[in-house]
């Protein structure tokens, strides 16, 4: 399925910002830090589990991934069955039943590595309740040298969110062939919203027209907290903020729900 690929190419990019972050504030003790693995696992409910792991790479690496990991015994625990993971290519480990994630349960990873247990815990999100859009359609205008632009008007996306828990909004454009509405260079179609309930669109948000996909991520707050430390300045990247114990990276569980939206010019 087409929005699988783009979310696959949508969390690597993050975390290749996020492993940057870590790189960047562990260079004065870069020889201890290059020990500690980096783990990569995004939770799924009916889909496989895959968990990356790779070595930290030095801030001069200009490999986006540092090497990977490779012949560890990985093993996820979601309370009552403990399984193990297959190598199916270096580092990158899985469990083909897509079974296995489930809604609310709570998974914890657990493996050996030079002597040390790396672990880590989440839980998964239930799905976003009572996503809407205040509409099915996006005009953004154009800008034409000596004409006053067309006031862009919003498109207000809104959810369930009594208990204050943590989301994302990723606006995905799905043509094949796309057309560029905007050579905005400041593209914001990622937007970590927090713990709000809604969220207006902004022309930002666009760079191409046609259909798209709206998608709104209920995550957890380590992986919230792991956003956000990207787009912090370099005091709060002296503390990368990680929920891997005796490691760095992710290894969180989310949800998603999603909405269509036609943009046009």
């Amino acid at each position: 399925m087409e929005i699988n690929k783009n979310l696959k190419y949508l969390f690597t990019l993050i975390f290749i910002v996020i492993v940057y972050c870590f790189s960047s504030c562990q260079k004065d003790n870069a020889a201890a830090d290059y020990a500690r693995p980096v783990v990569e696992a995004y939770l799924i409910p009916g889909q496989a589990l895959q968990v990356k792991v790779y070595y930290q790479k030095y801030l001069e690496d200009t490999i986006s991934y540092g090497f990977p990991i490779t012949g560890l015994a990985l093993k996820v625990s979601d309370g009552t069955s403990n399984v193990s993971l297959t190598e199916t290519k270096s580092g990158i480990y899985t469990y083909a039943d897509a079974n296995f994630i489930k809604d609310s349960k709570t998974y914890a990873l657990s493996f050996s590595y030079l002597d040390k247990t790396i672990s880590a815990q989440t839980t998964i999100p239930s799905k976003p309740a009572n996503f809407k859009a205040s509409s099915t359609q996006q005009e953004v205008p154009a800008m034409t040298v000596g004409s006053t632009p067309t006031t862009f008007i919003p498109v207000t996306y809104s959810w369930a969110n009594a208990t204050s828990d943590y989301y994302m909004l990723s606006i995905q454009n799905i043509e094949t062939y796309p057309s560029s509405i905007s050579r905005n260079t400041r593209l914001k179609n990622e937007v970590l919203v927090g713990q709000v309930s809604t969220y207006n669109t902004e022309a930002m948000n666009f760079s191409y027209a046609g259909n798209h996909k709206v998608l709104l991520f209920h995550i957890n707050k380590e992986y919230n907290d792991a956003l956000k430390n990207i787009g912090g300045n370099s005091l709060n990247l002296t503390n990368p903020s990680t929920n891997v114990i005796n490691g760095l990276g992710i290894f969180t569980g989310l949800r998603a729900d999603t909405l269509d939206l036609f943009v046009y010019q």
